[in-house]
């Protein structure tokens, strides 16, 4: 059974630091509420998308034989794709799998450079994914990669688009590459389980009606008004309610190295949907057990002010004895020892009285990542009605956008050195 814990946030485990079940009442009810009536507007789009039917999002077979796959884009358009990616089929797939897959997410000269230099261009199939189309890290490596493919020969079939307008689907139509749009009220950092993430991952080989599946059930779940049955709705109040109690940081630390883009994937949701009009709470992205040995000490020791959730697996794909005779590890197994490091920290957080959540999974597998990902979308969802803010926006990135341009363009000043304030390294 999968399950949510939120047994040491309350009085009876943290003593005065933890909640009571009076200070929960009547909070969630008017998030629950405002969410439901946006969604009856049609306005949450993400919450919508997962019904659609699955064959929206098919390609024809022959994008199956492709050796590479590479996926361009830039924060909700390509770190979703990639956490579902690892958390399926883990970090070392490349060495493990015939079909080679990269995710191209920055500007930085070496990371393209790199990539280029393992993959066969004649063989690799490109996914390009920027809702506006316009985002200018994905179209400044795009033009590069397209310029070298026409080169070498590539066709059509090499390139697919996922975008609803701007310069990238302009291309798209110009030179008749195939196309899948995405739907106008998804918002990027809640798109993963549209076009933008379902389509790359249906060549990856992931079972996107799997993760679907789970994203299916777990609308259910959330869509029930009652507080104590709706894992996104209570996990939402319970970060809501710390938060105005100093709990600024909120640290997600799973123990699953499979798990650790997920972390990333949070961190992005969680930071670019909350942090407005001088509100927000601060997401750490942490990996039990290694981060044990690089982080605990502040958690347990430092500033008060972190509410942390923890995420463990009962079943792992493979495990090993430990067999080393008089000493305590013998005849435990590497799946014992990382669940009980987990449960060692948590006990330690809880005696400490650091508020600390738990996700428990049976095993970890497409649908449990549905599952995992549709109950923090909704979980970010229900926070923003409670911080009264629109966690569908992301106005104050613009601005950098625009100043970038204008730099690009020359018609802003490059960076200004004041010699007086500069030391010499």
């Amino acid at each position: 059974m999968d399950y949510f814990k939120y047994t040491n946030v309350m009085r009876e485990k943290l003593g005065r630091e933890g909640l009571s079940l009076e200070d929960m009442e009547g909070i969630g009810d008017m998030a629950y509420r405002r969410i439901m009536e946006k969604y009856d507007r049609e306005e949450l789009g993400f919450m919508e998308v997962i019904y659609r039917d699955i064959g929206e999002y098919s390609l024809n077979h022959r994008y199956r034989e492709f050796k590479y796959i590479l996926v361009i884009g830039m924060g909700g358009s390509i770190l979703g794709t990639q956490a579902i990616y690892e958390g399926v089929k883990g970090i070392y797939a490349n060495e493990l799998n015939e079909k080679k897959v990269f995710f191209l997410d920055n500007s930085d000269p070496e990371l393209l450079y790199s990539i280029l230099r393992i993959v066969d261009l004649k063989e690799t199939l490109v996914f390009v994914v920027s809702k506006s189309g316009n985002t200018v890290e994905t179209l400044a490596n795009f033009f590069i990669l397209k310029e070298m493919m026409e080169k070498k020969g590539c066709g059509k079939d090499n390139i697919v688009i996922i975008s609803s307008g701007g310069v990238l689907k302009e291309i798209g139509e110009r030179e008749d590459y195939q196309i899948f749009e995405i739907p106008e009220n998804v918002v990027g950092r809640f798109s993963v389980l549209s076009s933008v993430g379902l389509v790359p991952l249906s060549a990856m080989g992931v079972d996107i009606e799997r993760l679907i599946s789970g994203a299916r059930d777990m609308d259910k779940i959330c869509r029930r008004d009652d507080l104590f049955k709706n894992p996104a709705l209570m996990n939402a109040l319970i970060h809501h309610l710390f938060l105005n109690r100093g709990k600024s940081i909120s640290v997600l630390m799973p123990y699953m190295e499979r798990l650790y883009r997920f972390s990333m994937w949070y961190r992005q949701l969680w930071a670019e949907s909350l942090g407005k009009d001088g509100k927000g709470q601060t997401p750490v992205a942490a990996l039990g057990a290694k981060d044990q040995h690089s982080q605990l000490q502040l958690y347990l020791d430092g500033p008060r002010d972190k509410i942390i959730t923890f995420i463990r697996v009962k079943r792992f794909r493979g495990d090993f004895n430990i067999r080393y005779r008089g000493h305590y590890l013998e005849d435990h197994t590497l799946s014992q020892l990382i669940n009980l490091q987990q449960l060692g920290t948590e006990r330690a957080l809880t005696a400490r009285g650091v508020p600390n959540l738990s996700i428990v999974l049976k095993d970890l597998d497409e649908y449990t990542l549905g599952k995992l990902i549709y109950m923090y979308e909704m979980t970010t969802a229900f926070m923003g009605e409670m911080l009264g803010v629109n966690a569908f926006d992301q106005p104050a990135v613009e601005e950098g956008k625009r100043i970038t341009r204008e730099l690009l363009e020359g018609r802003a000043k490059g960076e200004e050195v004041l010699e007086e304030y500069v030391i010499k390294i």
